[in-house]
């Protein structure tokens, strides 16, 4: 009976099969952490994105409320509107190409507020 050994000696007494079988069961041990690995990250990417894009509906639900209310004719609405626009702006809730339109849109509610 031959011992299975481990080593370049004892590799050579190893029938065929029972190579083949650790090769394989290495490379699919391997091909299962690297798919592991990419999938995580992918999961983490695709989590921060979603992330990023709730942020950044919440953030425009707020402006487009305060707009709203801006665009009250009730007195009371219009200065909350004012208000929270206000704040919207201070908070910096608007991010990257958007801050321009927060931006415009501020001007034209103080232009309005003060000709008003």
């Amino acid at each position: 009976m031959t011992v299975l050994t481990v080593g370049t000696d004892g590799l050579a007494a190893w029938p065929p099969a029972a190579v083949a079988t650790v090769v394989a069961a290495l490379c699919a041990a391997g091909l299962t952490m690297v798919v592991a690995v990419v999938g995580g990250c992918w999961a983490v990417l695709r989590w921060r994105r979603d992330v990023h894009r709730e942020e950044r509906d919440r953030a425009w639900t707020r402006i487009v409320w305060a707009i709203d209310l801006v665009c009250s004719d009730d007195v009371g609405q219009n200065e909350i509107g004012r208000l929270a626009f206000e704040a919207a702006c201070d908070m910096q809730i608007a991010r990257g190409a958007h801050v321009e339109f927060v931006t415009i849109v501020d001007n034209l509610i103080k232009t309005r507020a003060g000709g008003a």
